[in-house]
């Protein structure tokens, strides 16, 4: 049986929500309040002229945070977006989660 692309892409995919739920679980059991670019899960603010959506926004009482969870390759543009986008507001840390190779 063959693999096509989109077949590998789904693969990854699936991989990469995996490590967002982890981290969403992780943020909740914290206290955080967590929109996540998930099904079933309300959709994070879009960022920057792109309207890049990151993986995950978490906020408390004070306290915000947008994190995006990458594999081995990074999207440089939509990651200094995110940063440029935290510095530029009061009590907001973007956070990048690595994943490891599998």
């Amino acid at each position: 049986m063959s693999h096509s692309w989109f077949d590998n892409v789904n693969k990854m995919s699936s991989g990469h929500d995996r490590e967002v739920r982890r981290e969403v679980r992780k943020l909740e059991r914290e206290g955080w309040r967590v929109k996540a670019d998930l099904p079933d899960y309300e959709k994070p603010s879009p960022i920057g002229k792109y309207d890049r959506i990151p993986d995950i926004e978490a906020t408390k009482p004070g306290s915000r945070r947008i994190i995006e969870v990458e594999g081995e390759t990074l999207d440089k543009e939509q990651i200094r977006s995110f940063s440029q986008s935290a510095r530029m507001r009061p009590r907001t840390k973007f956070i990048l989660v690595k994943t490891k190779k599998k």
